[in-house]
């Protein structure tokens, strides 16, 4: 192994699981910071872990004229002139060999033209994945790079639909050369997979925090922007879901929220993607949730255009949920949209589950309100409410502001350099 701090790479490759103008999350946080720090990237968009059905519809769509555009050429991201975004219409069967060939050179290409404008060889280009698909497999083991880094936010072999992915899960992590892991639980499921190969390569990589919401809102209160009232329309006081409307949310608990506290205004505010027992629904009627208190006190929002009008509506919410279906998938989870709860000062109320009850554990009462079961919710989020003041809510900011992406990348940078050989 090279000394350690001897710098080991000078670009990045991201073979991402999310397209970039997706909920801003761990992905686009950790590439940001790398090119705040002079790393050029290759952000490359979800290029699909199973094949789409009928509830992909609109995002394969989308993709498709995106990905139309791209032709004329790498997309610059609208955050960092040093991020490059490709959209790659790669042909959507993950397990087809034929397929599997066709996108892997598509992507070698714009890797290839990647280089080249940076000026950096593939040897000192980074492969950073959080695909463990049989194309991430192809290109982790087709090129030179100056390492693999595997990192994981949750288990897709867990994942409904996505369990031919397994043998290839378990190639690309024997291939990686640093394996990151979001949260204690993912860590511990991990080493099941690699322990019998005699890897040992895995780290905790645990999410940092983002004020980059509060900052916005704040600057553009500045110049005197407001929340437009035609977006919530409604005085009642707000509890807050942000992030994918879909099977993993406890409905039973919402409807037990909506119904003890029917001066609040349940509110679910991103894309929406239901299936369940329903037919499978792509409309965008907030009928189509599967709780009691539609068209009363619970309703949907689609996701904001713009990440600025997120703060303005957290703003003026008066918490911030978490109601998964305790599932093993959900137990490895870290939800991101802790950040955006505690950055606005939210207290939380979620499920119990592994990382919830770490982030309790860590900073002590007012921060996190676990519910075990289905009614416990109605009494956690009232002892939440009951507690909420101006010392807890500037505690949460604080979290927030003391463990920055900006601290944890740098940290995170250095360790890399000392791990790759």
């Amino acid at each position: 192994m090279m000394i350690s701090g001897e710098k080991k790479f000078d670009a990045i490759v991201c073979l991402s699981q999310i397209d970039w103008d997706f909920l801003w999350q761990r992905t686009q946080e950790i590439m940001s910071q790398f090119a705040k720090m002079g790393y050029p990237v290759l952000f490359v968009e979800n290029t699909g872990v199973r094949v789409p059905n009928i509830k992909d519809v609109p995002r394969v769509w989308y993709r498709l004229k995106k990905a139309v555009r791209s032709l004329q050429g790498t997309n610059f991201a609208d955050s960092h002139s040093n991020i490059r975004v490709f959209s790659p219409m790669a042909l959507p069967f993950p397990y087809s060999w034929s397929a599997r060939k066709l996108n892997s050179a598509l992507i070698h290409r714009e890797i290839d033209r990647f280089s080249r404008e940076t000026g950096v060889p593939i040897k000192r280009i980074l492969l950073w994945s959080y695909m463990t698909t049989p194309l991430a497999v192809d290109l982790a083991e087709s090129l030179p790079w100056a390492g693999v880094v595997v990192d994981l936010v949750s288990d897709p072999c867990k994942v409904p639909g996505a369990e031919r992915i397994v043998p290839y899960h378990r190639k690309m992590l024997q291939k990686a050369d640093v394996i990151f892991c979001a949260s204690v639980p993912v860590m511990k499921n991990i080493k099941n997979y690699v322990e019998s190969l005699g890897y040992k390569k895995i780290q905790l990589f645990e999410d940092g925090f983002s004020t980059r919401l509060i900052d916005m809102v704040e600057e553009h209160r500045k110049n005197g922007a407001v929340l437009d009232k035609t977006t919530v329309n409604d005085e009642r006081r707000v509890a807050v879901y942000i992030g994918g409307v879909n099977d993993k949310i406890w409905w039973d608990a919402v409807t037990v929220m909506a119904r003890t506290f029917p001066d609040i205004l349940f509110m679910f505010a991103g894309p929406k993607q239901l299936t369940g027992s329903q037919k499978h629904i792509l409309s965008l009627h907030e009928s189509d949730l599967s709780c009691e208190g539609v068209g009363r006190n619970v309703a949907w929002h689609p996701p904001f255009k713009e990440y600025r009008e997120l703060g303005f509506f957290l703003e003026g919410c008066c918490a911030g949920l978490i109601p998964y279906v305790p599932t093993p998938y959900v137990a490895e989870m870290r939800p991101a949209k802790i950040n955006e709860y505690l950055v606005m000062g939210l207290p939380i109320v979620g499920t119990r589950m592994p990382e919830l009850e770490r982030l309790a554990a860590d900073y002590g009462p007012g921060i996190v309100y676990l519910a075990d079961n289905v009614d416990d919710f109605a009494d956690k989020l009232r002892e939440a409410l009951d507690e909420d003041c101006e010392q807890f809510r500037e505690k949460r900011r604080e979290i927030a502001r003391t463990r920055s992406w900006k601290r944890v990348c740098f940290r995170v940078k250095n360790e890399l350099n000392g791990l790759l050989y």
